[in-house]
């Protein structure tokens, strides 16, 4: 059973490889904006060097957010087209719990989500003790849950990724078309509109 790992919710552009419960190979690339320019090419090159085709992988996985707007949308856009052009089967999974599937003990997984707020879970030894959500900082640290938490703020130096974690809460897609990405929170651009629009 190969897997095909994938979580751009980050400036970390995460592509992992694996073989059942083994993570074989993987790659991350750091950036802010361009992860689109990049992103096929280097699931394309990971699979090259590893000595198998698109055609070799059983199942795709990807973090479908929170996260950064751009690159959850560009994660979920190539998860689908590759599973939907390939017929492999296709899964999601919280990219909050996907960065930090690794760690052990009580964690929460946090990602800027700037002006004071955080995108954070908090979970402990594969159980889901906090589900994800969009609140500000303060705020979470005086949530009961998050108390005694390792806290992990994802990027390119805290993440660790566990194969095995990620297959116990992966969920799987049935409707490939229907899959949006799980943003948490309205864009800028939202906003703005929807404060003109109660202005008006």
């Amino acid at each position: 059973m190969r897997t095909l790992l994938i979580d751009v919710s980050t400036a970390v552009m995460y592509v992992g490889l694996t073989k059942n419960d083994v993570l074989t190979d993987f790659s991350i690339r750091i950036a802010k904006r361009d992860h689109a320019k990049y992103m096929v090419d280097r699931i394309e090159q990971l699979i090259k060097r590893n000595r198998i085709t698109i055609s070799d992988i059983d199942q795709i996985v990807v973090g479908i957010g929170p996260g950064s707007y751009t690159g959850i949308r560009i994660a979920v856009t190539v998860a689908k087209m590759l599973g939907y052009t390939k017929n492999i089967p296709l899964y999601t999974i919280s990219s909050l719990y996907f960065m930090t599937s690794g760690y052990e003990g009580k964690i929460a997984a946090l990602i800027d989500a700037r002006r004071g707020y955080v995108f954070a879970s908090v979970h402990e030894n594969d159980k889901i003790i906090m589900d994800d959500t969009y609140v500000l900082l303060e705020d979470l640290k005086d949530d009961a849950r998050y108390k005694k938490a390792k806290t992990v703020f994802i990027d390119e130096r805290h993440y660790e990724v566990n194969p095995k974690h990620i297959y116990t809460h992966m969920k799987k897609v049935d409707k490939i078309h229907d899959l949006i990405p799980n943003y948490l929170r309205k864009t800028e651009a939202e906003n703005n509109h929807d404060q003109k629009s109660d202005n008006q």
